[in-house]
């Protein structure tokens, strides 16, 4: 079963997309103790709608009881000025936290208005979160001119060789009758993310994406999911992500390595249904 997730880069989205954000988003709040995890989910994962490309919606279930922090701080010294900047995390309680991409923009963004091909494939429809986690952050860098730059930002949700409970949703759209329609989806599959990377670049910025396991929709997971996603992992390139995004996911590494205790985001122009709506304190 190989698997890809289509990205197609937007030519703008706002603001955010142009790296220039004009308002501020959530703050989150680092404690670096297992004391104090008093975020509430959506502020903890807001870096998942922030680098998104298309529309999106963020829907949590009722009764959801997540609370996520940072829980220590580990700084290792390398060569040439390098460092390497660990900060585990918890995300504790219970519940689903899920991002929606809007379908027809998604659609349009892979497709880029082009109905030549048979069918597009990977397309994305959801990201979700729907146990507690212990996970990681990993920030890589060096010092230059006596500041520090970051130059990559891992995530990864399986610290301890834990089961990730990320996953992420994807289907392919054939033509029909010279159109492209969600309606029409066929081949739904569900991956679980173990790691999301970006790194700073010169060029148009992309995540990695680690996979654990690769399932059809209506199967369950398994030691051939598990097989699947190691030869996954050996077809899934790079994605395109945001400016802003990838651009505050290295400002967060920064953050980090000056041991910050807040960090606000930019405004994700992307999120359909404001924060301001939504429970942005700990459940």
């Amino acid at each position: 079963m190989a698997v890809s997730v289509s990205l197609a880069a937007a030519s703008t989205v706002g603001d955010a997309e142009q790296g220039e954000p004009d308002a501020f988003g959530p703050t989150l709040h680092l404690e670096y103790t297992p004391e104090q995890l008093v975020n509430s989910v959506d502020v903890f994962m807001y870096f998942v709608p922030l680098n998104s490309l298309t529309a999106v919606s963020v829907q949590t279930a009722p009764n959801t009881s997540f609370s996520a922090g940072v829980i220590n701080w580990q700084r290792e010294d390398g060569r040439n000025n390098s460092f390497t900047l660990t900060c585990d995390f918890e995300i504790t309680g219970s519940g689903l936290y899920k991002v929606v991409y809007e379908p027809n923009e998604m659609i349009g963004l892979v497709s880029r208005g082009n109905t030549n091909d048979r069918r597009i494939t990977g397309l994305l429809d959801w990201i979700q979160l729907d146990d507690a986690c212990r996970g990681r952050v990993e920030a890589s860098g060096r010092i230059q001119n006596g500041d520090a730059v970051i130059d990559e930002v891992a995530v990864s949700f399986n610290r301890g060789k834990q089961r990730s409970p990320v996953t992420i949703a994807l289907y392919d759209v054939p033509r029909v009758e010279g159109r492209y329609e969600y309606g029409n989806r066929q081949n739904s599959t569900i991956a679980r993310v173990n790691t999301l990377t970006f790194q700073r670049s010169d060029g148009a910025p992309r995540m990695s994406v680690e996979i654990a396991a690769v399932r059809k929709a209506h199967q369950s997971e398994g030691l051939f999911s598990s097989i699947t996603a190691m030869f996954a992992n050996l077809l899934l390139s790079a994605q395109p992500v945001s400016v802003v995004g990838n651009e505050t996911m290295l400002e967060f590494g920064l953050a980090l390595f000056h041991k910050k205790t807040e960090f606000t985001f930019p405004v994700a122009e992307t999120l359909t249904t404001s924060l301001e709506n939504a429970q942005v304190t700990a459940f």
